[in-house]
């Protein structure tokens, strides 16, 4: 930014100064609307505000793909449970689409006290397997980091079924809200 040069020359030259200011006024306003945009990305405020559930119906509706969802919760889960599931089943829809040929796909979640299980299911070719840089190698180790797991059964020909798991708070002290465990 010329912030600087903008101060040193205002009683000199304050149409240049004027002119920095606006550039450096336009710099700002574009670094906080992609702080923002980073920020709902990290964790989207449909999920803030609607939880799993809402989020996982709001990402199925802007979805080119159909997509059936359906949930049993019993509560929210912990804060760190809920975005890793979120994430996870939309880079596997994002997958779904880009990859699999399938025409419908299918999100249940069920939470209960000890784990929340998420199955995706498409009607595609079938044929996903993890590889080094993948995807869906990617998502593995991030539900590593809290203890969670990723099943996949995709036979050639289709479907491909991935079962998402996750230790709850009460189950795992990686998702452990951080005032618990004070």
């Amino acid at each position: 930014m010329n912030l600087a040069m903008a101060e040193q020359i205002v009683d000199t030259n304050p149409h240049n100064a004027k002119h920095m200011l606006a550039e450096a006024r336009e710099t700002t306003r574009r670094a906080l609307t992609e702080l923002r945009d980073l920020v709902r990305g990290i964790h989207p405020p449909v999920l803030v505000e609607r939880g799993l559930d809402g989020a996982v119906h709001a990402l199925a509706l802007t979805h080119h793909l159909p997509i059936t969802v359906t949930t049993n919760l019993n509560g929210r889960p912990a804060d760190p449970v809920e975005s890793a599931a979120y994430f996870a089943i939309a880079e596997l829809l994002t997958n779904t689409a880009k990859h699999a040929h399938a025409t419908h796909a299918w999100v249940h979640i069920n939470h209960g006290r000890q784990r929340l299980v998420a199955t995706i299911t498409d009607n595609g070719q079938g044929g996903a397997k993890p590889t080094p840089e993948s995807g869906l190698t990617g998502i593995a180790r991030r539900l590593d980091s809290f203890d969670g797991t990723m099943n996949i059964t995709s036979p050639h020909g289709g479907p491909t079924i991935v079962t998402l798991e996750i230790p709850c708070a009460l189950s795992s002290p990686k998702t452990l809200p951080s005032s618990a465990t004070a």
